[in-house]
């Protein structure tokens, strides 16, 4: 069974579902880590993401591997580099969103995050999980919380990996980030109609994971 968490950056996504798969004896599944990934990989080999052939050329070569063995977390890697902390850089997460909007990139990404689903069960988070990859998932949650909220958490991850960033301009790059997502043509981030919407902004991190599970065990 897949379990689906969408939301903005920020709201909490990758806490909450992972404390949610750990508490249900689930698989945890960052779909947006393979985004980032694949980013890396395109900042890496200066690929032009105008164009389509550059683009289609890269993916027919990046060979990445996630590694589920952790029940509460995954580890992502590109070739044999573990990447997994690289990748939460401030210049990926600057450009992940482009590289995500790219058609061939989602539809490649898409496909591993169904192929990867088909046996077991998940918490997968995102921005189109509930909407585009798991339309028919039983049950969907749509994580939200004030920018200011979101930009102090945002902080704590930057400051996690040494990266000096001011508050103000984090909160900034959310607004730009959550205008470019929810309105791009391609699998924009949006609430799936059925999706339960749960707040973060006033909750301790407990409350938000208890929420879920009150609504599952109903």
């Amino acid at each position: 069974m897949v379990i689906t968490i969408d939301g903005a950056a920020g709201v909490g996504k990758t806490s909450t579902a992972k404390e949610l798969a750990k508490r249900l004896g689930y698989q945890y599944f960052d779909t947006g880590a393979m985004y980032r990934a694949v980013t890396f990989f395109f900042i890496n080999q200066n690929v032009d993401l105008t164009s389509v052939s550059e683009v289609n050329n890269s993916l027919k070569s990046i060979k990445l591997h996630i590694d589920f063995s952790s029940e509460s977390n995954m580890r992502i890697f590109l070739d044999e580099d573990d990447i997994s902390l690289k990748i939460r850089s401030q210049e990926v997460t600057s450009k992940v969103s482009a590289v995500s909007a790219i058609k061939e990139v989602r539809e490649m990404m898409v496909q591993i995050q169904r192929s990867f689903t088909k046996k077991g069960n998940f918490v997968v988070e995102g921005r189109d999980i509930g909407t585009v990859v798991f339309p028919d998932a039983k049950y969907k949650f749509y994580l939200q919380a004030d920018y200011d909220i979101r930009a102090k958490r945002r902080l704590a991850d930057f400051e996690k990996i040494n990266e000096a960033k001011n508050i103000n301009e984090i909160k900034e790059d959310l607004e730009t980030r959550d205008k470019y997502d929810s309105t791009r043509k391609l699998s924009p981030l949006k609430k799936p109609v059925d999706a339960i919407i749960i707040d973060t902004t006033l909750c301790s991190f407990q409350e938000q994971v208890n929420q879920i599970l009150k609504h599952i065990e109903k």
